[in-house]
């Protein structure tokens, strides 16, 4: 009876909260500095602020790889519980957006703890916030849909995650994260902008569906030798796998073993070359593509992700969304770490599904990849977030002792960036399947003519993108004539 007492409590301040004086005048720690909570709603940017029982500090340790693995990250991770509150301005008008209420377990409040691995050893930490009930903390209108528990705080990145994740969305996955950028007050201290962000889960309605009693969530990960719970590489033993879903704490041994069947198995089938029975090949084709316009320099080949519907036969592997960007923009005329440490079984495989895939894929959207990027990040300086993004980094610069260059030299630095890099991917992807080349054997000759009239005709029933030898977006009998054509002249 006191649970729903305080539930309804919670639910009625929670619809009274905006109506509700806000006293911006509390001062709040700027480094050596202090400002007030005003001043911070006043950007424009939502303020999240977090007191928690007793303004204990969330804490952790640091510990080193063992010998033979890499990295360094993180364990014993306070998870300090305390109250959250959103506010932004809205229309002129100062609004509690959100409240989370007091802490009570499973009633109501968040804990909030430092995630991370080698990014938690800076000043600035990352955090995941975890609510006592599940809240969009995004605002997108639809609670019923959007709410979840679990979401995360990442550094702010000269837009790096922004431009990440719409190349996630540009390539197609399965899922893009919803998220934003915040002001992040913690006990009345300023901890600097974050991108308030979805985490990486299970949720059927909003994030990654898989069944809840037979699928998985898992990870290639190179921090594996810090968790209690995964399953071996057999092939790269630098990289096992560990779980997003289930839980580490609730995986049963029948499911351990059942994944490490899986691993097992696709590692063996890039040996045998019949991986496209056991992987959907598009999905890894776009993970690796997008890690190579991005050109991302990271040794644990950023975090690959993997789902499994459920256990049965029929359900494939996927590679669902792109993510952690802080490595990337690195490798401005080569191929992002991921290509070359992890998907070279692929590319040099007898099998040439993968890298049919993968040029195809990049020949449907390099056309317009390129305008898509300068339109996103030129008209994102000039939006709402954008402006007020720009204020709240001169408040960064304070709690640093930085002068951070404006938002839109940011944006400037992502398009010449891509110019450069789109660039140089025409090049390189064109060697890996030269137009014309429609049996995906390395070369173009005659037999690709006669690969060609097959397939159209019916007698092949794969489908080739290098088919569309004319590049109209169609592959028809103008291709076998071009094809022809260009053989004859020595193209």
């Amino acid at each position: 009876m006191k649970k729903l007492f305080l539930l309804i409590c919670i639910i009625v301040t929670g619809i009274s909260a905006s109506r509700a004086a806000i006293d911006t005048s509390s001062p709040i720690t700027v480094g050596d500095s202090v400002m007030t909570l005003g001043d911070f709603i006043s950007t424009g940017l939502p303020v999240l602020r977090v007191q928690t029982v007793n303004s204990e500090e969330p804490t952790c340790d640091y510990v080193e790889a063992p010998a033979g693995c890499m990295g360094r990250s993180i364990t014993n991770a306070t998870k300090v519980p305390g109250r959250m509150v959103i506010y932004q301005r809205i229309n002129g008008v100062d609004s509690i957006m959100y409240d989370s209420g007091d802490y009570e377990k499973d009633i109501s409040g968040m804990t909030i703890k430092i995630r991370g691995n080698t990014s938690a050893y800076a000043t600035k930490k990352p955090y995941k916030i975890k609510l006592q009930r599940k809240h969009d903390l995004l605002f997108r209108g639809n609670d019923s849909i959007y709410k979840d528990k679990d979401w995360v705080l990442l550094k702010y990145d000269y837009l790096l995650n922004n431009v990440g994740f719409k190349v996630n969305e540009l390539l197609g996955m399965v899922w893009t994260p919803g998220h934003r950028f915040v002001n992040v007050i913690v006990n009345d201290s300023f901890r600097g902008v974050y991108t308030l962000c979805e985490s990486v889960k299970r949720n059927p309605d909003c994030r990654l569906k898989v069944d809840k009693f037979t699928g998985y969530i898992f990870e290639c990960d190179a921090y594996w030798w810090n968790e209690a719970v995964y399953v071996n590489s057999i092939t790269s033993p630098s990289f096992n796998f560990t779980f997003k879903y289930p839980d580490s704490d609730e995986i049963l041994p029948e499911q351990l073993d059942y994944i490490q069947g899986v691993v097992t198995a696709y590692e063996n089938s890039l040996v045998r070359s019949d991986y496209p029975d056991l992987i959907d090949v598009p999905s890894f084709a776009a993970w690796c593509l997008g890690h190579d316009i991005l050109g991302t320099q990271d040794s644990g080949g950023a975090n690959r992700y993997y789902t499994k519907y459920d256990s049965t036969d029929t359900s494939k592997i996927y590679m669902p969304l792109l993510w952690d960007f802080d490595m990337s923009e690195r490798t401005a005329s080569a191929w992002s770490q991921g290509h070359i440490n992890h998907f070279a079984s692929l590319f040099n495989n007898a099998n040439r599904t993968f890298v049919d895939e993968y040029v195809g894929l990049w020949r449907k959207i390099s056309g317009t990849f390129y305008n898509d990027i300068q339109h996103y990040v030129t008209g994102y300086y000039s939006t709402d977030e954008g402006k007020a993004l720009d204020a709240s980094i001169v408040l960064e610069g304070i709690m640093w002792n930085y002068t951070y260059p404006p938002v839109k030299d940011h944006c400037i630095d992502r398009m010449i960036w891509y110019f450069s890099r789109v660039r140089w991917l025409k090049k390189a992807i064109d060697q890996l399947n030269p137009v014309g080349d429609t049996n995906i054997d390395g070369t173009v000759n005659i037999s690709d003519v006669t690969f060609l009239v097959d397939e159209l005709l019916g007698a092949t029933p794969v489908y080739r993108h290098a088919g569309d030898v004319n590049g109209d977006g169609m592959m028809n009998v103008a291709d076998v004539t071009t094809l022809i054509d260009n053989l004859l002249s020595g193209e």
